[in-house]
């Protein structure tokens, strides 16, 4: 229960947020987004590869290239959101543009599955714990979107609400659903595909100045080592 839990109030937490950060500058929600695709990239190597790798077999590697792909799918649909992407002409009195909303939904459903699939305690933590740094950004983001499309209060509760049970529905699917269970390496590969696809997407668009930057390194360094030490531990 404490897992569901978690995983809606990080919504609530993303909102009130992006309420608060909304008329101000958008570098502090930048630096959160490099900090969160470092640490996605810094689980998925520490934790969610060797896991996968316990026992050896090339078809994780296709699997780990289909969460890739589907990832680059599933952006199609959501427009990049899930990395940072704000679209708020999308939602500005052209209705709300349902298949950006189902992409994303589709993908913060799927990346949420391993964690009820029976995977190792550590590495399910360290899955956990990604998504919540993960869905924050996302959800600062999502909040300021859907503001643009109406002012009502209810209609946004009502979608940011809808967007908050998805991932708790991914992990009853992982639990409930014996294939999950019996897959789970392969299930954890193709999640770690996508964020290996949301993370280097975040860490390069970060950079398309090319240029040297102290801070955002420094956050890049601080989310890898609290990822590598979560391993540690």
């Amino acid at each position: 229960m404490m897992t569901y839990l978690l995983l809606m109030s990080t919504v609530l937490v993303g909102a009130l947020l992006g309420r608060w950060l909304r008329k101000s500058s958008k570098l502090s929600i930048k630096f959160l987004l490099i900090f969160s695709g470092a640490y996605l990239l810094g689980i998925g190597v520490f934790h969610l590869l060797p896991e996968v790798y316990e026992e050896h077999s090339h078809h994780y590697g296709l699997m780990i290239m289909a969460g890739f792909f589907t990832q680059l799918l599933l952006e199609g649909m959501s427009k990049g959101l899930e990395h940072g992407h704000s679209h708020s002409e999308l939602f500005q009195n052209k209705g709300l543009p349902m298949g950006v909303m189902l992409g994303l939904f589709l993908h913060a459903l799927i990346e949420s599955i391993p964690i009820g699939s029976h995977m190792n305690d550590l590495s399910r933590d360290a899955l956990f714990w990604g998504l919540i740094v993960h869905k924050l950004p996302v959800s600062i983001i999502l909040y300021n979107m859907l503001c643009e499309f109406s002012g009502k209060w209810y209609i946004v509760g009502l979608w940011l609400l809808s967007f908050a049970l998805m991932a708790p529905l991914g992990v009853i699917i992982g639990d409930f659903f014996p294939l999950f269970a019996e897959h789970s390496a392969e299930m954890t590969a193709f999640v770690f595909g996508i964020f290996l696809h949301i993370s280097t997407t975040i860490l390069f668009e970060g950079n398309q100045s090319h240029r040297f930057n102290f801070l955002k390194y420094g956050v890049i360094l601080l989310a890898l080592g609290i990822a590598w030490l979560s391993v540690s531990h």
